[in-house]
């Protein structure tokens, strides 16, 4: 019984780590949701936004009390709780109760070992002591199992309200709030604040209470039995209690802090992940694997300290514990001897004291994590709580029956929240009638996106008023409002499932013969008919199986669908070639009419039969007219237009309007959110991710996470791992772990000594008062105690430690070379979906630690283990081999807690859905587990009688034989433990070294391959590729390219022709499947893929920012100290940034935010250009470089880029024609070939492919 207690202390510590490890986990997949509605809520078209993204700066949440922990339990689940908290009591009291019978049926040994009493009279107390822990197994049986059913009822319940509260709270937040918190850490506060409330009113209170209960009942039974030895043995209890708490407090810091520098890990392993082809395409990986390595540097060091802290406060935990029970017996022999009291009573009053001190310890932690969870959802609560000034689920406002469309704008003044001293708009008024469209047009940062945000009540305006047929917008039920308005984004976000679901989200009854009519519409039905799987192909995560123009014409049918009153379009067509560019125009114009359109618009050709046309600058409306009205004027919009004039075949040049950035995943403006599938959104989100987050907190964790590693080992192909496997990667541990493992052998020798000491002093106790041995020996074995208490604390000191620093070091190394092997990989491994960034994160920031707990604290305690086990049972083969053998039975029963539950785990199908039947299972594992010990030494009592009077076994003998079983036997108990953790290791394991031991197709680390001088000559050869994900969709079927150095050649074509993929090509982020791609005459697959991304810069269509400053933004890639600031000044000022950067608080110190949040799209396309040409490379490729900018800024930019091709190689892909007019070469492509080339000139005389390009992107010039 004693040692079952010995081991309570260690099972609750070694829970509390593994309890405490699931809240470092970041659960990728809402992390991601979560950025997607903070992306997409963002406005790209503030000039000042903060240059860092911050949280919410509030005083800490207020701790919840314990009422207003269980607001969100129902009337049954209180009438549980008090059910739960009663029983739970009585379970507590189950082991003083059999205090007082342990120490009659000692007596009864000690008086027949004595010869005070007759062999008939043993006989019968005996028997009766052992009925007497027959009836304390069955109420104690009862009372367990209820208290476990209760408690995980309640707890299931509670936490899945709070889950969904939660979400519902976050999904109605305002923009504000989610300018001011960082997505990542929403999601990993979330979890980590539910994973405690979970803790704190699961079956933790249950055992908090049933440990109160213990502890009173322990001293209540010792006072009623000698007041004076439990007073002795009380001296020691204040010590017990406070390592208690410093166990719980050291843990409780160390553990928070490992978090925080592994959400760091963390962090970063997203952020590169997500943003990996540019980082491979600047050469970012040797960089990136030495910023992870840092942060994992700092959480090792953390966690190698929480080892030391357990093995420290665990070593004065036993010490504490031995020292009082040499107290105790030294006193007891005292009493005895003086004939104060008897063998027996000293016995009762020490199990009594023990059981109430031991409690008290246990029950620290236990306060300590209910603590916890009354700060975790105070901090849940206070977001709950938080009433945000735009609630979108409000039922209030007004809900007119016959919405027209008229919208009026009146003075209307706006500053974003996170930069109050930088005002956007300055007084903006304008009218649109209904059916009319409005086109708004202006500089980059103008304010025409934020009028877009303010329509559809994202912000409230500082002061003036927006109106919709004369009711305020304010007044009107925001779900309505934004009902009736349909939205076609700059950038297009579909969502990781199909066409069909993507085109769904814009109205939820829609009918698959209006999809199909939608898809016609916006020109996108011929290509989804193409696909092998129509409408049904999955579009990938964020759209990344789609190019640019096929993701915004399927946005563009989503919009379609829902027939709306008012229609926004934010550079719709900006991602489409001239080809589906005109019929997609005209679609939407047809689309428009009836409605009113308000058109957010760069590209000038798009808006030229407007109603009404507003130019603005600096936040002001500067003029209102028509097109003919405003060229006529020759004002503003005439300046625009005059530089946006296409050549004729006269040569007439100048420059076309600047249109969309696709795909850029980060400056999302799209206004979907808030709108009907939105609030669709909502509930799919609540429904996909809650049984993530149950499975995340849920007491069957473990289980789940097995489950999911043996799919995850399958999908991968990989074969589970052993532990010498694992150990073979521990090489460099082997030191450490064989001292722990020596640690953990002598530990294993401590509890058979400890039941040879305690029969001894029973078998002193047994002599009469007075007797001179009595006293001597007495002392002696209670001295024998405290130098058993030494050598346990100096063992678990050095177990915990050693065990603990092996197991973080071949965690941090397994994440370091599995980070590294994956930054050498090519852009085929991400595009699989079983590597996606969430899926990797997984592995780095889940998985690799599981495989620590093969070898952690653990591992030991096998060891320690089967030395006590075996131990305890050579001992008990000597002294009685008749009774060892029934005993032996004992050391399988203290496991049966664990088999248990992995029986009933796999009997769950859904977290919350079984909920009862898991409970009712559960509670009676844990019942008959906190039970069969009462029964277990009735059995053993009453055979050992038997032996005693056939006369084959001495009494004592029979006390030796049970004590050094049931001793030991709660090690085995404990260390069955290990294996389920071991077994998820083993698959954890399985599927890293597999990972470990990819070998990337293209090696973006590696210093093999030739390391030409790079002079920019570039030739494709019958080039035919298919996108590895995707092969039955041919890309480029013989392409041929030839291009010189210093000359620039351009790719035009329409949509999907496969004029990035050459660009792909280039970078050699793939090979060709055929054909072959040279620089110089040297085939890429024999150059380095260092050297040669080292001397080519791209400016892609998605701008992809890192967050972290502007200046290392524009240097990423490049070795730290070999760029000087005025390089990189220059060439900020010829991307046209510079001076905007230095009107920022922090100038070049700025951070861009996640993905480059903080600026807007032109903003960020320009840093992306400065980053390009501070290499000043050898062969620059611009795939849409200028897409993002206003009309000013790209006349400027265009002209950096000419003089930047100055005696390089520039390969452009454009869809916007007046771009490369100046081109040596230009090739139209189609259908992966090129059907036309020539200079700008020749073509255009030529009338071909080329010529009818222009003929759609021609703006009529007065």
């Amino acid at each position: 019984m004693l040692a079952l207690d010995f081991h309570d202390i260690l099972s609750f510590t070694f829970t509390y780590r593994e309890s405490e490890q699931q809240c470092s986990s970041v659960t990728t997949r809402i992390a991601g949701k979560m950025g997607f509605l903070k992306r997409n809520r963002k406005v790209a078209d503030s000039k000042g936004h903060d240059s860092q993204i911050e949280e919410e700066k509030k005083e800490d949440a207020p701790k919840a009390s314990i009422v207003q922990l269980f607001r969100y339990t129902t009337t049954f689940d209180k009438m549980l709780l008090l059910i739960g908290s009663i029983v739970a009591m009585g379970t507590g009291i189950g082991l003083p109760m059999m205090s007082i019978i342990m120490g009659n049926i000692s007596q009864n040994f000690m008086n027949i070992t004595g010869n005070t009493t007759t062999i008939q009279q043993f006989e019968h107390d005996v028997i009766q002591n052992c009925l007497k822990y027959v009836y304390l197994g069955c109420g104690v049986f009862t009372a367990a199992t209820i208290q476990a059913m209760c408690f995980l009822t309640v707890c299931e319940n509670l936490v899945n309200q709070l889950r969904r509260q939660f979400f519902k709270s976050i999904l109605r937040q305002d923009i504000t709030w989610f300018d001011k918190n960082n997505s990542g850490t929403l999601a990993t506060k979330l979890f980590d604040n539910l994973e405690r409330v979970k803790e704190g009113t699961g079956d933790k209170l249950g055992l908090m209470i049933q440990f109160v209960a213990q502890f009173f009942g322990g001293f209540i039974v010792a006072f009623t039995y000698d007041w004076k030895l439990t007073l002795i043995m009380m001296s020691l209890a204040p010590f017990m209690i406070i390592c208690g708490a410093f166990i719980a407090k050291l843990m409780a810091t160390a553990a928070t802090r490992e978090a925080k520098k592994y959400a760091v890990a963390g962090g970063i392993a997203e952020e590169v992940l997500t943003s990996i082809r540019t980082v491979i395409a600047f050469n970012g990986q040797p960089y990136e694997c030495e910023r992870y390595d840092k942060a994992l540097e700092d959480g090792k060091s953390t966690g190698i300290k929480k080892s030391l802290y357990i093995g420290i406060g665990l070593g004065i935990t036993f010490m504490i514990m031995f020292s009082s029970y040499c107290l105790a017996f030294w006193v007891g022999t005292d009493f005895v001897f003086k004939n104060q009291m008897q063998g027996g009573t000293v016995m009762t009053v020490f199990f009594s004291v023990m059981m109430g001190s031991m409690a008290l310890g246990q029950a620290g932690p236990q306060f300590a994590v209910l603590g916890t969870a009354m700060g975790a959802a105070g901090s849940l609560y206070q977001i709950i709580d938080r009433e945000p000034e735009i609630d979108s689920y409000s039922t209030e406002g007004v809900r007119p029956s016959n919405l027209k469309g008229k919208i009026t704008v009146s003075n209307l003044k706006f500053t974003y929240p996170t930069r109050p001293d930088v005002p956007v708009l300055k007084g903006i008024s304008f009218e649109a009638n209904p059916g009319e469209t409005v086109a708004l047009v202006g500089s980059s940062g103008c304010g025409k996106s934020t009028i877009i945000q303010l329509l559809l009540r994202y912000y409230n305006p500082e002061s003036g008023k927006i109106s919709i047929d004369g009711v305020e917008i304010d007044k009107i039920n925001i779900e309505f409002l934004r009902n009736y308005v349909g939205v076609v984004s700059q950038e297009p976000m579909l969502f990781n499932t199909t066409i069909e679901q993507n085109i769904r989200y814009g109205r939820e009854k829609v009918t698959d013969a209006e999809i199909t009519a939608a898809l016609r519409k916006a020109n996108a039905y011929n290509f989804v008919q193409s696909f092998p799987d129509g409408i049904y192909t999955n579009v990938g995560d964020r759209g990344t199986q789609m190019s640019g123009g096929q993701k915004q014409r399927i946005a563009i049918a989503r919009a379609l669908v829902r027939d709306p009153k008012i229609l926004l379009l934010d550079e719709a067509t900006s991602a489409l070639d001239a080809e589906s560019e005109h019929i997609v125009q005209q679609a939407l114009e047809n689309a428009s009419k009836g409605r009113t359109t308000i058109v957010v618009a760069h590209r000038l050709s798009t808006i030229r039969n407007a109603d009404k046309i507003i130019a603005m600058k600096n936040g002001e409306v500067v003029e209102i007219g028509t097109h003919d009205e405003l060229i006529a004027r020759k004002g503003l919009y005439h300046e625009l237009v005059n530089a946006q004039v296409f050549a004729d075949v006269d040569d007439k040049r100048g420059e076309d309007a600047v249109r969309r950035r696709t795909m850029s995943g980060s400056r999302s403006r799209s206004p979907s959110i808030g709108s009907p599938e939105h609030h669709k959104l909502k509930s799919q989100m609540s429904t996909e991710i809650t049984p993530a987050a149950n499975a995340q907190n849920d007491p069957v964790k473990a289980e789940k996470d097995l489950e999911r590693l043996k799919k995850e080992l399958e999908e991968e192909g990989a074969a589970k791992a052993n532990l010498f496997k694992i150990l073979a990667h521990a090489r460099p541990e082997w030191p450490f772990i064989a001292f722990a493992v020596l640690s953990s052998v002598v530990q294993g020798c401590v509890f058979p000594a400890f039941s040879l000491f305690f029969s001894q002093i029973i078998n002193v106790f047994s002599k009469q008062p007075g007797d001179p041995t009595l006293k001597t020996d007495g002392h002696f074995w209670a001295l024998m105690f405290l130098v058993l208490g030494g050598v346990q604390a100096t063992t678990m000191i050095i177990q915990c430690f050693f065990f603990g620093m092996s197991a973080e070091r071949l965690t941090m190394r397994l994440r370091a070379r599995i980070f590294k092997n994956v930054m050498r990989m090519d852009a085929s491994y991400f595009d699989m979906p079983r590597h996606s960034a969430g899926k990797i994160t997984t592995r780095l920031a889940t998985d690799a630690p599981n495989v620590k707990s093969a070898l952690d604290y653990r591992f030991g305690s096998v060891f320690s283990s089967v030395v006590s086990v075996c131990s305890g049972i050579g001992i008990a083969m000597y002294f009685g081999w008749q009774m060892a053998l029934l005993n032996i039975r004992t050391v399988q029963a203290l496991t049966l807690e664990h088999r248990l539950h992995t029986q009933f785990c796999q009997h769950l199908d859904g977290p919350h859905k079984t909920s009862r039947r898991k409970a009712i299972i559960q509670g009676v594992s844990y019942g008959f587990a906190s039970s069969i010990f009462y029964f277990l030494y009735a059995s053993c009592f009453r055979f050992g009688l038997w032996l005693i009077i056939r006369g084959t076994l001495p009494p004592m003998n029979v006390l030796r034989v049970l004590f050094a079983i049931s001793f030991t036997a709660g090690s085995m108990g404990f260390a069955s433990s290990y294996f389920p953790e071991y077994i998820k290791a083993t698959f954890a394991a399985g599927i890293i070294f597999h990972m470990l031991e990819e070998e990337p197709r293209i090696d973006g680390m590696t210093n093999n391959g030739k390391k030409p001088k790079i002079t920019g000559a570039v030739k494709l050869n019958k080039v035919y590729f298919k996108y590895p994900e995707r092969p039955d969709v041919p890309i480029l079927q013989g392409l041929d390219v030839d291009v010189k150095p210093g000359e620039t050649l351009a790719l035009v074509g329409p949509s999907g022709c496969g004029k990035s993929t050459v660009i792909s090509l280039l970078e050699r982020l793939y090979d060709a499947l055929d054909g072959s791609v040279e620089i110089d005459g040297n085939d890429l697959r024999e150059v380095n893929p260092t050297h040669l991304r080292a001397h080519i810069a791209l400016v892609s269509q998605e701008p992809i920012l890192f967050d972290r400053s502007i200046r290392d933004n524009i240097l990423y890639g490049l070795p730290p100290g070999s760029v000087s600031d005025a390089a990189v000044h220059e060439v900020a000022q010829r991307a046209n940034i510079h001076k905007f950067i230095m009107e920022l608080p922090d100038g070049y110190n700025t951070r861009a935010g996640e993905k480059g949040t903080q600026l807007s799209g032109g903003q960020k396309q320009r840093i992306a250009i400065a980053r390009a040409l501070i290499r000043n490379p050898k062969i620059l490729l611009l795939d849409e470089a200028t897409s993002a900018l206003d009309t000013e800024s790209e006349k400027v930019v265009q002209e950096a880029l000419d003089k930047a091709s100055e005696g390089r190689t520039c390969i452009v892909v454009a869809h916007r024609l007046s771009t490369v007019v100046n081109a040596n070469c230009i090739m139209v492509v189609k259908g992966g070939k090129v059907v036309e080339k020539g200079t700008h000139n020749e073509l255009m005389h030529a009338k071909g492919a080329y010529w009818a390009l222009t003929q759609k992107q021609t703006t009529a010039k007065e």
